[in-house]
């Protein structure tokens, strides 16, 4: 069972969303709250596996809730505004929905929700908390080779090698790096991104901001969100990848070569 807060200031969207959701089996709306001090004081006693969240709301906004929300659980946005997509996935959102929901849409949000939560993957999905710090499963890069790089498994059980070939995006946070693989869930690398510039192959990976390294055959699609957004599907990720403007013209650039 997936438990669930609802978290908007507003009545009807919190009875529009609650339907949709007890239509699928295995979720159970735990909590619901109207502001995010509400949506603390419950987060304070109850850790939910996923919090769906409103951005506009009065006084604080969604992402005033984010350092708040446990590790274990899933942020879903929930949004009446297109242009917060970008904000939303650099908060660690699993996934952004806008308003009305659409059940079928609402519907790959669960499915992502069940491969993550119930397949038992309690650790956040960046290898990081929400408040953007790495947790004690950072890689550092002993082990790597000239064609691999070497991760921690979670809880110290081991390695996982994964080969350049197969990764996908390497984007910049903070003093690390997190690594998109083929089908993985991203992880952290105590890594520069001077060094994988440096080692991941030219013919193959181009780097389209200070921050942001891409696979550019695993390019799939790309969405424009907004005048300063456009999301990125890659054929090796399930998730996609927000960009800003000046990304995105150096992603068009480098494609086209």
């Amino acid at each position: 069972m997936i438990t669930a807060l609802l978290v908007d200031d507003e009545p009807k969207a919190i009875e529009r969303l609650a339907a949709l959701l007890e239509s699928f089996l295995g979720i159970e709306i735990i909590g619901t709250a109207c502001d995010v001090s509400d949506a603390e004081r419950f987060l304070a006693g109850r850790s939910p596996d996923v919090v769906f969240l409103d951005i506009n709301m009065p006084g604080r906004l969604g992402f005033d809730l984010v350092a708040s929300v446990p590790a274990s659980a899933r942020i879903v946005f929930v949004t009446a505004h297109e242009d917060r997509a970008l904000d939303a996935f650099r908060a660690g959102a699993l996934d952004y929905l806008l308003k009305p929901v659409d059940r079928d849409r609402l519907a790959l949000t669960i499915e992502r929700l069940e491969s993550q939560v119930v397949a038992g993957r309690s650790a956040t999905p960046s290898g990081m908390d929400h408040a953007g710090h790495a947790d004690d499963d950072a890689s550092d890069a002993s082990g790597d080779t000239d064609e691999s790089v070497r991760f921690s498994l979670s809880g110290g059980r081991g390695f996982e090698t994964v080969a350049y070939a197969d990764i996908v995006w390497v984007e910049a946070v903070r003093n690390y790096t997190r690594v998109q693989a083929r089908d993985r869930r991203p992880r952290i690398i105590r890594r520069t991104m001077a060094e994988w510039e440096s080692m991941l192959p030219v013919a193959s990976f181009g780097r389209v901001s200070r921050s942001l390294i891409v696979q550019l055959s695993e390019v799939r699609s790309m969405q424009w969100q907004s005048r300063d957004q456009t999301l990125v599907f890659f054929v090796g990720a399930t998730d996609p990848l927000p960009i800003g403007r000046a990304a995105t013209s150096r992603l068009k650039d480098l494609l086209a070569t």
